[in-house]
């Protein structure tokens, strides 16, 4: 009697082993594949900036469309409306947000602009009338009047279509390169230039022929 009793208790402990083992299993791999996921899942942070009354998400080196707008209207802010007493303090801003492989670029621009507009004492205003963005490329296009003012006056308009490119760090977004693929504004005609021209002269028949480089003013 006793004997059937432990052997029915045994083979009750056996099968609750097995049971707790199987699920002891069952866990371990569950937990496994989280930490995998974790692994190659990227998180989504959601962005409410204080000054705007819209969120933005980032997921890994994703970026919402509206985020990549946002950014691209305040740089081309920072560049396109300046005058000589503030562009390089909105360039100093600026160079905060500048991948740092393009930061001398950036900077030797800012200060050919300041240059430019203190001889000519010109400020400028730039008016966007349309933002396309390119969540892929991450890159933003913006077209819109560029006014040019002297003396508070406006002296020039131009439609211009500027495109600005970004690159993904860590999570975050910097601006590497800003160029005009577009203009209304007057390009000088090939002819309108003066070649360096390039003749050949030679002494006698027993001089060899050398290269003579002249170049017109």
């Amino acid at each position: 009697m006793n004997y059937a009793f432990k052997l029915d208790s045994l083979e009750d402990a056996v099968a609750q082993r097995n049971m707790l083992g199987g699920l002891s299993a069952i866990l371990l791999v569950v937990v496994l594949l989280q930490t995998i996921m974790l692994c190659f899942t990227s998180t989504k942070t959601i962005i409410l900036p204080p000054e705007t009354k819209q969120s933005f998400w980032v997921e890994g080196n994703r970026f919402s469309p509206m985020y990549l707008e946002e950014q691209g209207m305040y740089f081309a802010h920072l560049l396109l409306d300046v005058s000589p007493s503030n562009i390089l303090a909105q360039g100093e801003i600026l160079l905060r947000y500048v991948d740092t492989k393009h930061h001398g670029v950036f900077k030797t621009r800012l200060f050919k602009e300041e240059q430019r507009l203190k001889r000519d004492n010109l400020s400028l205003n730039f008016t966007a009338v349309e933002c396309e963005v390119f969540p892929e490329a991450l890159a933003v296009e913006i077209t819109g009047d560029l006014n040019g003012y002297v003396a508070n006056k406006k002296v020039s308009t131009h439609r211009e279509t500027y495109r600005l490119e970004f690159a993904s760090i860590k999570g975050r977004l910097f601006l590497k390169a800003m160029t005009v693929i577009n203009t209304d504004q007057k390009i000088p005609e090939p002819e309108e230039f003066e070649p360096t021209k390039f003749e050949t002269s030679s002494t006698d028949s027993s001089t060899t022929d050398s290269p003579k480089i002249e170049a017109k003013p």
